[in-house]
Protein backbone atom coordinates (compact mmCIF):
# COMPACT_ATOMS: atom_id res chain seq x y z
CA UNK A 1 0.00 0.00 0.00
CA UNK A 2 1.21 3.71 -1.06
CA UNK A 3 0.47 6.36 1.17
CA UNK A 4 1.57 9.91 0.61
CA UNK A 5 1.48 12.82 3.73
CA UNK A 6 3.53 15.60 4.97
CA UNK A 7 5.68 14.80 7.71
CA UNK A 8 6.22 16.01 11.23
CA UNK A 9 8.97 16.07 13.74
CA UNK A 10 8.08 12.63 14.81
CA UNK A 11 9.26 11.28 11.45
CA UNK A 12 12.94 13.26 12.28
CA UNK A 13 14.48 9.94 12.90
CA UNK A 14 13.21 8.51 9.41
CA UNK A 15 13.74 11.56 7.77
CA UNK A 16 16.88 12.06 8.66
CA UNK A 17 17.89 8.15 7.58
CA UNK A 18 16.85 8.67 3.93
CA UNK A 19 17.96 12.34 3.71
CA UNK A 20 21.35 10.88 4.60
CA UNK A 21 20.89 8.22 2.18
CA UNK A 22 19.98 10.72 -0.69
CA UNK A 23 23.12 12.65 0.10
CA UNK A 24 25.27 9.67 0.09
CA UNK A 25 24.06 7.99 -3.14
CA UNK A 26 23.60 10.93 -5.36
CA UNK A 27 26.20 13.92 -4.65
CA UNK A 28 25.58 15.28 -7.85
CA UNK A 29 21.95 15.94 -7.33
CA UNK A 30 21.63 18.17 -3.64
CA UNK A 31 23.73 21.15 -2.76
CA UNK A 32 23.78 19.76 0.82
CA UNK A 33 26.77 17.59 0.83
CA UNK A 34 26.52 14.07 2.94
CA UNK A 35 28.94 15.24 5.65
CA UNK A 36 26.89 18.49 6.46
CA UNK A 37 23.69 16.89 6.68
CA UNK A 38 25.32 14.05 9.05
CA UNK A 39 26.42 16.93 11.29
CA UNK A 40 22.93 17.67 12.15
CA UNK A 41 21.35 15.79 14.91
CA UNK A 42 17.43 14.21 14.37
CA UNK A 43 16.67 17.61 16.74
CA UNK A 44 17.75 19.87 13.51
CA UNK A 45 15.45 17.59 10.98
CA UNK A 46 12.52 17.93 13.16
CA UNK A 47 13.16 21.41 12.87
CA UNK A 48 13.00 21.30 8.75
CA UNK A 49 10.29 19.35 8.90
CA UNK A 50 8.16 21.40 11.47
CA UNK A 51 9.56 24.99 9.13
CA UNK A 52 8.83 23.94 5.61
CA UNK A 53 6.69 21.21 3.99
CA UNK A 54 8.45 17.97 3.18
CA UNK A 55 6.05 15.35 1.89
CA UNK A 56 6.94 11.46 2.37
CA UNK A 57 5.53 8.57 0.40
CA UNK A 58 5.25 5.36 2.33
CA UNK A 59 5.14 1.96 0.77
CA UNK A 60 3.75 -0.72 3.76
CA UNK A 61 4.48 1.80 6.50
CA UNK A 62 8.32 2.41 5.53
CA UNK A 63 9.67 5.93 4.18
CA UNK A 64 9.98 5.40 0.17
CA UNK A 65 10.45 8.76 -1.14
CA UNK A 66 10.45 12.78 -0.52
CA UNK A 67 9.92 15.99 -1.75
CA UNK A 68 9.85 19.15 0.02
CA UNK A 69 8.57 22.92 -1.13
CA UNK A 70 9.51 26.62 0.68
CA UNK A 71 7.40 29.51 -0.19
CA UNK A 72 9.57 32.67 -0.36
CA UNK A 73 9.04 35.10 1.97
CA UNK A 74 9.42 38.14 0.19
CA UNK A 75 6.60 40.48 -0.27
CA UNK A 76 7.72 40.52 -3.86
CA UNK A 77 8.29 36.97 -3.96
CA UNK A 78 5.57 35.42 -2.17
CA UNK A 79 4.28 33.79 -5.34
CA UNK A 80 6.82 31.47 -6.00
CA UNK A 81 8.06 28.05 -4.28
CA UNK A 82 10.91 26.42 -4.91
CA UNK A 83 10.66 22.37 -4.99
CA UNK A 84 13.72 20.16 -3.11
CA UNK A 85 14.71 17.28 -1.76
CA UNK A 86 12.85 14.99 -4.51
CA UNK A 87 14.33 11.34 -3.82
CA UNK A 88 12.31 8.35 -4.11
CA UNK A 89 15.49 5.01 -2.78
CA UNK A 90 16.59 2.45 -4.83
CA UNK A 91 14.22 -0.31 -3.98
CA UNK A 92 11.16 1.22 -4.62
CA UNK A 93 11.63 3.60 -8.15
CA UNK A 94 9.74 2.25 -11.14
CA UNK A 95 6.23 2.53 -8.76
CA UNK A 96 5.47 5.89 -9.84
CA UNK A 97 6.48 7.37 -6.69
CA UNK A 98 8.35 10.38 -7.84
CA UNK A 99 5.81 11.22 -9.97
CA UNK A 100 2.96 10.89 -7.28
CA UNK A 101 4.77 12.84 -4.63
CA UNK A 102 4.92 15.83 -7.02
CA UNK A 103 1.23 15.47 -8.08
CA UNK A 104 0.70 15.78 -4.60
CA UNK A 105 2.85 18.40 -4.00
CA UNK A 106 1.40 20.44 -7.03
CA UNK A 107 -2.05 19.78 -5.99
CA UNK A 108 -1.33 21.15 -2.17
CA UNK A 109 0.30 24.31 -3.90
CA UNK A 110 -2.39 25.07 -6.05
CA UNK A 111 -4.58 25.33 -3.20
CA UNK A 112 -2.46 27.62 -1.41
CA UNK A 113 -3.55 31.22 -1.59
CA UNK A 114 -1.05 33.23 -3.72
CA UNK A 115 1.08 30.66 -4.99
CA UNK A 116 1.35 31.28 -9.01
CA UNK A 117 4.44 29.40 -9.88
CA UNK A 118 6.71 26.65 -8.73
CA UNK A 119 10.60 26.37 -9.80
CA UNK A 120 13.04 23.88 -9.31
CA UNK A 121 16.37 22.88 -10.53
CA UNK A 122 17.65 19.23 -12.11
CA UNK A 123 21.33 17.94 -13.00
CA UNK A 124 20.98 18.07 -16.44
CA UNK A 125 22.62 13.99 -16.23
CA UNK A 126 19.16 13.23 -14.54
CA UNK A 127 17.09 12.14 -17.67
CA UNK A 128 14.24 10.29 -15.37
CA UNK A 129 14.03 13.50 -12.87
CA UNK A 130 14.02 15.64 -15.82
CA UNK A 131 10.94 13.20 -17.40
CA UNK A 132 9.39 13.17 -14.89
CA UNK A 133 9.07 16.98 -14.44
CA UNK A 134 7.92 17.79 -17.74
CA UNK A 135 5.22 14.56 -17.45
CA UNK A 136 3.59 17.08 -14.75
CA UNK A 137 3.98 20.06 -16.48
CA UNK A 138 7.35 21.81 -15.65
CA UNK A 139 9.41 23.40 -18.51
CA UNK A 140 12.76 24.22 -19.02
CA UNK A 141 13.81 28.22 -19.32
CA UNK A 142 17.47 27.69 -18.84
CA UNK A 143 20.58 25.81 -17.79
CA UNK A 144 23.02 27.20 -15.19
CA UNK A 145 26.16 26.45 -16.05
CA UNK A 146 28.67 24.84 -13.38
CA UNK A 147 25.32 25.35 -9.96
CA UNK A 148 27.80 22.88 -8.16
CA UNK A 149 31.17 21.22 -7.42
CA UNK A 150 31.14 17.51 -6.09
CA UNK A 151 34.86 17.18 -5.70
CA UNK A 152 36.82 18.67 -8.36
CA UNK A 153 33.22 17.88 -11.33
CA UNK A 154 31.11 20.66 -12.22
CA UNK A 155 27.52 19.65 -12.28
CA UNK A 156 24.70 21.50 -14.94
CA UNK A 157 21.44 22.32 -13.88
CA UNK A 158 18.63 22.64 -15.93
CA UNK A 159 15.60 25.61 -13.96
CA UNK A 160 12.34 24.38 -14.52
CA UNK A 161 9.09 26.18 -13.82
CA UNK A 162 5.19 24.99 -13.36
CA UNK A 163 2.83 28.13 -13.70
CA UNK A 164 -0.05 27.44 -11.76
CA UNK A 165 -2.01 30.17 -12.88
CA UNK A 166 -2.11 31.55 -16.83
CA UNK A 167 1.01 33.82 -17.40
CA UNK A 168 -0.82 37.30 -18.25
CA UNK A 169 0.19 38.87 -21.96
CA UNK A 170 2.27 42.16 -21.78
Amino acid sequence: MIRIRRLGRADAAEYRAIRLRMLREHPDAFLESHAEGARKGTAVYAERLAASPVLGAFVDGELAGTVGYFRETSAKARHKVTIWGVYVAPGHRGLGLARRLMEEAIRRLRATRGVEQVRLDVGTWNRPARAVYRAVGFRSFGVERRAMKVGRRTVDEELMVLFLKPVPRA
